[in-house]
């Protein structure tokens, strides 16, 4: 039916994209099904996926970069997501966001995409401190604009800190949710960029 395209199997990442080889088969295929005007058939658009390095069409205006480079950053840092879906999991009883499996997943994909527009070291990414101050930050200190700011200070910090560690971790386990949390903690580096991210945090709370 489709024969003045190719396609080329389905996407590594979203097995019910269909992949295609190049651009050019992809504007093809999306003629195709413009041209066949089935109101099921909303596609817009071509884009290439970093993923599978195919082509797939999408009926949004505009690709979503977060969206996609979130996608990516998942795939391709399997445990900094596992470590950031457990970590607000594990405060989902008590926090002031969604436990759905689908919104976790979309907040902890928006979190990557924060960390690797913030330059955040990327052997810090699957540390459970990173995630459970930001967790901390979105229950109960204001939400997802909080944790933003902050990842927004620790760009500046990293470069202050460089790679140095904190040894006193006792003024920062607030960000734990259960004893089993802090004592996990206690027992991992912690950066000390992120140390200093926190203590200017309060320190801006304090003059509020």
């Amino acid at each position: 039916m489709h024969s003045l395209y190719k396609t080329a199997g389905k996407c590594t990442l979203n097995r019910s994209k269909v992949r295609y080889p190049n651009k050019r088969e992809a504007q093809l295929a999306l003629a195709v099904i413009k041209g066949r005007g089935n109101p099921k058939h909303t596609e817009k658009r071509a884009y290439h996926c970093p993923i599978c390095n195919g082509w797939h069409l999408t009926s949004a205006e505009t690709v979503n970069d977060t969206v996609l480079s979130g996608s990516v950053l998942q795939h391709t840092n399997p445990d900094a997501f596992d470590t950031g879906m457990k970590a607000f999991l594990s405060g989902s009883k008590r926090g002031k966001y969604s436990a759905s499996k689908a919104s976790l997943t979309r907040r902890v994909r928006h979190l990557l995409h924060l960390f690797a527009a913030n330059d955040i070291p990327n052997d810090s990414w699957d540390n459970p401190w990173l995630w459970a101050t930001l967790r901390f930050q979105i229950m109960w200190r204001g939400g997802d604009q909080k944790a933003e700011q902050l990842l927004s200070t620790s760009k500046k910090t990293v470069k202050m800190a460089g790679d140095m560690l904190t040894e006193d971790k006792e003024p920062f386990l607030r960000v734990a949710e259960t004893r089993k949390e802090a004592q996990k903690l206690q027992n991992t580096p912690l950066p000390a960029w992120l140390a200093v991210a926190l203590m200017a945090d309060k320190g801006k709370e304090q003059k509020v």
